[in-house]
């Protein structure tokens, strides 16, 4: 479900970005935000039914995040254009954050007294099921609860969408010792805004047509595949992994709720490193700290729960900062004008990732062992790092 989530949010971050040109930000979130919370709000209707659950609670809210992903992100260019990896970075912090709080009110909703679950699983007598009428009972109804929490949110949150009106760099107008302004500073200044406007209409502000035949396009769409890829091995596979040599649901329930949250700061923090920094000494640092984690993942079998917490934590953190990362460097190699639809084609990488992970990481545990599948992503991580530093395309 959550391959098919992704597949859809990336067609729907493409469509997103043509109705937001025509619609603008609040328009654009608030259609995307209210189509979301129908999907979750159907559900209540479908969950009997695996195909309509993946239609309502899969390809629905996908196509609806894609909707509203990169209006907010837009926006808060135009209002932060000096601060744009930062920005970028505190917008998205929501997703991963909205994920940690969500996951305690479903569960305080659907099981408030803790019961256990009881049913084993024939395939996997390690995974238990309810079957306590009540939970049942409640299970369907949180839908129908978030939907309404969801759609409250949404909607508040898309009332203070606009854009700047005047997206123009403000007056840099320096005072000297006597509270004057200078009129050299002022004069230079506006040259160097001229100059840099001219430049960005030139040159920066590319739309989607030029974007597809720049080189600098493929290169950011395959680092991203290659990082993405490398985090759907960690994101879908670390509890399969600890499960063999930490039997603890409820460390496993901690460690997860933790990386949650984790991955939420990794994309502020990224973001504020694009800001001060550049985005490719930013890129090479994930890349780094990535392939490090993943190459030596297998060791916390030797070195127990609180290394296994640490590196699942970390892992987290690089994977929601290429959240930060991506759409910044979107924004500075190929200008603020056409954002949205620049960034949903770099964002395809998303979904085909997604889908090679989906249909090969799984299969490739069983043959090959856990020992060396790590060594798969991390090949991955370490092959974007190569790409980052070698290109001359990442020096903004």
């Amino acid at each position: 479900m959550a391959s098919v989530t992704t597949i859809f949010e990336a067609i729907g971050i493409n469509i997103g970005g043509q109705v937001s040109t025509v619609l603008g930000p609040r328009m654009t979130s608030l259609i995307g935000g209210l189509f979301f919370s129908a999907g979750v709000a159907l559900t209540y209707f479908t969950l009997d039914s695996f195909y309509l659950t993946l239609l309502t609670n899969s390809a629905m809210t996908g196509l609806a995040v894609g909707l509203a992903y990169t209006a907010p992100l837009a926006c808060a260019f135009t209002w932060l254009p000096q601060r744009t990896g930062l920005a970028a970075g505190i917008i998205l912090s929501g997703s991963g954050a909205g994920t940690f709080i969500f996951d305690q009110v479903q569960t305080f909703f659907i099981n408030p007294h803790n019961l256990d679950a009881t049913v084993p699983n024939d395939l996997d007598p390690s995974e238990k099921y309810f079957d306590n009428p009540g939970i049942l009972k409640r299970t369907r109804q949180s839908y129908l609860l978030t939907a309404g929490i969801y759609a409250v949110l949404q909607l508040t949150g898309s009332f203070f969408l606009v854009n700047r009106r005047n997206d123009s760099p403000e007056a840099d107008i320096t005072v000297n010792s006597e509270g004057n302004t200078s009129e050299t500073d002022e004069l230079l200044k506006s040259s160097e805004r001229r100059q840099s406007m001219a430049t960005a209409s030139s040159t920066d502000e590319l739309g989607p047509r030029q974007v597809i035949c720049n080189s600098a396009f493929y290169c950011l769409w395959l680092t991203l595949l290659l990082l993405r890829l490398a985090a759907f091995f960690v994101l879908t596979l670390y509890k399969s992994f600890g499960m063999t040599f930490i039997n603890d649901d409820h460390f496993h329930a901690v460690v997860g709720s933790t990386a949650s949250l984790v991955n939420s700061l990794g994309r502020p923090v990224c973001g504020y490193m694009v800001d001060c920094f550049t985005f490719k000494t930013t890129l090479i640092s994930l890349c780094l700290v990535t392939s490090a984690l993943l190459l030596s993942f297998d060791l916390t079998l030797l070195m127990g729960k609180p290394a296994f917490f640490i590196w699942v934590c970390l892992q987290f953190g690089c994977a929601g900062g290429l959240f930060a990362v991506f759409p910044t460097g979107t924004a500075r190699m190929f200008g603020k004008r056409h954002f949205s639809a620049n960034y949903a084609l770099v964002f395809s990488a998303t979904a085909v990732a997604v889908v090679i992970g989906a249909t090969f990481a799984t299969t490739l545990q069983a043959y090959i062992g856990w020992t060396n599948l790590w060594f798969i992503p991390g090949a991955a991580a370490v092959l974007a790092g190569t790409l980052a530093m070698s290109t001359p395309y990442f020096t903004i």
